[in-house]
């Protein structure tokens, strides 16, 4: 029984503890699933993203996640407002994010990928003066929802895990809203609203330390997707 229970909590604490691995956001998932319209410039204009700004709310709650322990309770939860301050996942210990600079420069990644513009850079704003155009961003949800499954057996949840049972699941959400402006004029040409979550189901055996992989991905989706609304309001506003 002493050696039952040893085992059951060094799991516990490997797994809760994520080995010490900090995950980063890199951006992005998979570079050819960035669209592209052309081989050459469609809008001879040049673009400048500054850093996004930061409207997330700030509640982190992680004492949620002890309650896996309770007799017949199925599971214990982390709630996080703000992931990159956080320091419990389901397999990692730590998120490198910073949603203002990171978000920006994904953006500015996908529109010079896109080939839309002549060109388009990230700057904190000393080299705005050479652009055309200013896209903004606006940061509202980076939630980061966290489930470890004890299946009701509280400690001895990772002989379940061990057998392939998913130890838990993380829901990745990501809330934005972008803005092109004519730099001279000041005016609004174009903005776009991007809202969608997605789930990983993680187990010991496949997509461990995978808890805030989606984050990459939904800002590709929200670029790709921003990317092409813009395309038509921007031809429709020579016409």
């Amino acid at each position: 029984m002493k050696t039952f229970s040893v085992l059951s909590l060094t799991l516990l604490v490997t797994l809760l503890t994520g080995c010490g691995t900090t995950a980063k956001f890199v951006y992005p998932g998979r570079m050819a699933d960035l669209i592209r319209f052309q081989e050459s410039a469609a809008i001879n204009k040049k673009v400048a993203v500054l850093p996004f700004d930061d409207y997330r709310n700030d509640s982190n709650t992680s004492g949620t996640m002890a309650l896996y322990a309770l007799p017949l309770m199925p599971w214990g939860w982390v709630d996080y407002d703000r992931p990159d301050a956080a320091r419990l996942f389901v397999s990692i210990h730590s998120f490198d994010f910073n949603a203002s600079e990171d978000l920006a420069k994904a953006a500015a990644l996908s529109l010079r990928r896109s080939n839309l513009f002549e060109d388009a850079y990230f700057t904190f704003g000393g080299e705005k003066d050479t652009a055309d155009y200013i896209f903004t961003g606006r940061v509202y949800s980076t939630n980061y929802e966290g489930t470890i499954y004890s299946y009701g057996i509280s400690i001895a949840c990772p002989y379940l895990w061990l057998i392939g049972l998913p130890v838990g699941s993380s829901w990745n959400t990501l809330d934005v809203k972008f803005e092109l402006h004519d730099k001279t004029s000041k005016k609004l040409l174009w903005e776009y609203v991007f809202q969608r979550r997605a789930k990983t189901v993680q187990g010991l055996y496949y997509h461990r330390g995978h808890d805030v992989l989606q984050y990459p991905y939904l800002m590709q989706a929200a670029m790709n997707e921003a990317l092409q609304d813009m395309s038509s309001k921007l031809r429709s506003l020579k016409k």
